[in-house]
């Protein structure tokens, strides 16, 4: 199980560092990423505490889907935040019509989030 949990973290973590980084700094493509799948109006101006919440709100989930690792209350913790804001971005996308590929990448990383909350709970 401490295998499997390890690698389900590395490959969310791959998400999910570049995804905090880019919008603690507000870095351009990943807002205009992030804008594109939410349609927000980010690039206007508008709703810019999103990016500033998605940066705090992934920068403190990684820190406990790593620490999950040793800990699987706190991965626990931290996929469950993941899999909410990754469901949330895919409500967006369905809700402005989004079908098909479109959804696969964060599909994909719900499902990821997802399972590291399960292993990380059937390690309880």
């Amino acid at each position: 199980m401490f295998v499997l949990s390890t690698v389900l973290t590395a490959l969310l973590l791959l998400e999910v560092v570049p995804s905090a980084l880019a919008a603690l700094t507000r870095f351009g493509p990943g807002v205009e990423r992030l804008d594109s799948l939410t349609r927000l109006g980010l690039r206007q101006g508008r709703h810019r505490w999103v990016l500033t919440a998605a940066g705090i709100l992934h920068t403190a989930a990684t820190a406990a889907v790593l620490a999950g690792i040793w800990h699987p209350v706190l991965g626990l913790a931290g996929a469950g935040a993941e899999a909410l804001f990754f469901g949330w971005v895919l409500l967006r996308q369905v809700r402005a019509g989004d079908r098909g590929r479109e959804l696969f990448a964060y599909g994909l990383f719900t499902s990821w989030s997802l399972a590291v909350a399960l292993v990380a709970a059937l390690r309880l």
